[in-house]
């Protein structure tokens, strides 16, 4: 019996003996079939669509379609799973089917179960499991090459770069186009020997298929992060005269000889795109070089160009708007981005610029209006904050809170966030008060926010109200025990702000078991036990801090510890290092005054500035206790 036949199975009962391969039924587990392919056809990591560039699209084009399913017999042990994966997707209950589906396409050897699964697992988003059935059905189906590149892109992004690279052969070796590229991700934040043996697996794929040219782009990106410039620009000079239009060859060469200043940086791409003029892809990587330059009127042109060839092309129009930005051509800028507006594309993209723009302009009216527009996006939140900003800078308290409301109302699923930000904003002018209020306001509609009662405890801190700072934090650690952050803070509190050391040592020492080397903790703990005296645990606990976090606060900490100790040298270098770091802090400069130590004491190179302690104007919390 085939599995196509699967649907006279799940009617008619129990039947001991079929094959595994997936059924293709009518209803809800076709549905999941069609529904993953739609839904996963933008993502990379796809078992249909693999690619992070449009230039890898073509790769299941490229690749071999599998082989008509076989009949495989179904062991005994397997039927109930796979019948009740079944009906789990007519209910579409799709958790609890992948569930089965998986379990048994790592025991049954059927790569069309295999398969099935690998695409229910996307369409779940679940990527560990479509990795393991990536990589199951690569091993099931020698001939299935989609199966490779899934399992290859899977591992990239899992970070198992060196094991994609095995995954990337395979592929090639069935016939597939591969982003070899892609395996460079974060290439650069990898250790050194990751990176070597990375190199050498990406040259081990060159050798094999010496006339790829995704490959050999990939080894010019390796040179080139290697320092080996002249290297890089010779493998892409390799790929242009194999394929003078590839796209990306043509970019990367551009970036890397504008880099080195060479004055023939653009011609490889201008004679590409004087050849084909229609390319926009092309163009446009073109354009961004340019700007990147800055070549601004160069860049310009191009985005002209590209506008008058798709002029409802909102991306272009945006590139355009932001090149005038640049270029402090206002009135061009505000052109473009109004057109935006009337297309109706990137519009709340739109307003956040025209208020930038209006800012500039000191048209301070036109940009709180333009910030007003800007609805839920990726500009929301900074617009709010500078809208907000704004309104308190022109003592507009009432408009600064009509404000907010009318924002939380726009976009209620942000209320929290957007009570947190003005109160922050409040707090940044000094109107303490205020921004305790609105927390308060807040907190008696989002009752359980934990950061909410957090920001509102620091905040009654920096008043001096101390008690209903420890409620708070009290409260906090009342429904998580093991908050750490919140220990630590309550701990500090009462280690600056009472004579309660011992109980705050419990509470610190309690949060560095919870968190062991956090910097802050470590911190908190050293001045605690420098307050109980115990000055060679403090001096110990605040060098391991110090050398996590080399932090003003810290080191103003450190240096008094081991000034108490008599190790005066090494507390006018800590002190030293620190004003060299951040100039600007008040810290050291404070807790040296209060010390009597002259500046001319640290001897050796001086820090920047030659002002005495607490000249420099600072925003810096109050100094150390």
């Amino acid at each position: 019996m085939k599995f196509s036949t699967l649907t006279i199975l799940l009617t008619a009962g129990a039947i001991l003996s079929g094959c595994v391969t997936a059924p293709q039924t009518d209803g809800a587990s076709e549905d999941v079939a069609s529904s993953a392919a739609a839904n996963t056809a933008s993502r990379d990591t796809k078992y249909k669509a693999q690619t992070e560039e449009s230039a890898v699209q073509d790769r299941a084009d490229n690749a071999p379609s599998p082989p008509d399913p076989v009949e495989i017999p179904i062991p005994d042990d397997s039927i109930y799973p796979l019948l009740a994966a079944e009906f789990a997707l007519r209910e579409r209950n799709f958790d609890y089917a992948l569930e089965l589906l998986f379990e048994q396409s790592m025991i049954l050897d059927d790569p069309e179960l295999a398969r099935r699964s690998l695409k229910l697992a996307e369409f779940r988003e679940r990527d560990d499991l479509a990795l393991q059935l990536a990589m199951r059905l690569t091993a099931l189906d020698p001939d299935d090459a989609l199966a490779a590149l899934t399992a290859m892109s899977q591992l990239i992004q899992a970070g198992q770069t060196e094991t994609a690279i095995d995954y990337a052969r395979d592929a090639k070796r069935r016939g597939s186009r591969i982003n070899a590229p892609a395996l460079l991700a974060n290439f650069d934040r990898l250790s050194p020997s990751r990176r070597a043996a990375i190199a050498v697996g990406l040259e081990g794929l060159a050798a094999e298929f010496p006339e790829d040219n995704d490959i050999a782009v990939a080894i010019a990106l390796i040179y080139r992060e290697q320092g080996q410039i002249d290297a890089s620009l010779n493998k892409l000079t390799e790929v242009h005269q194999r394929d003078p239009e590839e796209e990306r060859s043509l970019v990367l060469w551009s970036q890397i000889k504008a880099a080195r200043g060479d004055t023939d940086a653009f011609e490889r791409i201008e004679q590409a795109i004087d050849e084909n003029p229609e390319a926009q892809t092309l163009r446009l990587q073109y354009a961004r070089l340019l700007a990147s330059q800055p070549l601004l009127d160069a860049a310009r042109r191009q985005f002209e160009i590209l506008l008058e060839q798709s002029p409802r092309n909102g991306d272009y129009l945006f590139s355009l708007a932001l090149i005038e930005m640049e270029a402090k051509n206002a009135a061009a800028a505000n052109e473009n981005l109004h057109d935006l507006i009337a297309l109706g594309q990137r519009v709340d993209e739109a307003h956040y610029f025209l208020g930038r723009v209006a800012e500039e302009q000191l048209d301070i009216d036109a940009a709180i209006n333009a910030y007003s527009q800007v609805g839920p996006s990726r500009e929301f939140t900074d617009a709010k904050r500078r809208q907000g900003r704004l309104l308190l800078d022109d003592g507009n308290l009432e408009g600064f809170s009509e404000a907010f409301m009318s924002a939380r109302q726009q976009s209620p699923g942000q209320a929290e966030r957007l009570y947190m930000l003005q109160a922050n904003l409040l707090d940044e002018l000094d109107r303490t008060q205020d921004a305790i209020d609105v927390y308060t306001d807040a907190l008696a509609i989002f009752t359980e926010s934990l950061p909410l009662q957090y920001a509102r405890a620091m905040t009654h801190e920096r008043l001096g109200d101390i008690a209903s700072a420890e409620h708070d934090l009290r409260a906090i650690i009342s429904r998580e025990p093991d908050n750490a952050t919140t220990l630590n803070a309550l701990g500090y509190t009462l280690t600056v702000h009472t004579t309660r050391y011992h109980e705050a040592a419990e509470l610190i020492e309690r949060a560095l078991q919870l968190s062991p080397g956090d910097a802050a903790i470590l911190d908190s703990l050293g001045w605690v036990y420098f307050k109980m005296h115990r000055l060679d645990e403090a001096a110990a606990y605040l060098e391991k801090a110090y050398r996590l976090l080399p932090d003003a606060e810290v080191a103003a900490h450190l240096g008094e510890t081991l000034w108490a100790l008599g190790r005066t040298d090494d507390a006018l270098a800590i002190w030293q290092d620190s004003i060299a770091r951040q100039p600007d802090s008040v810290h050291v400069r404070d807790v040296m005054q209060r010390l009597g130590v002259e500046r001319d004491q640290m001897g050796g190179e001086r820090s920047q500035g030659n002002d005495e302690p607490g000249q420099r104007a600072s925003n810096d919390d109050a100094a150390s206790q």
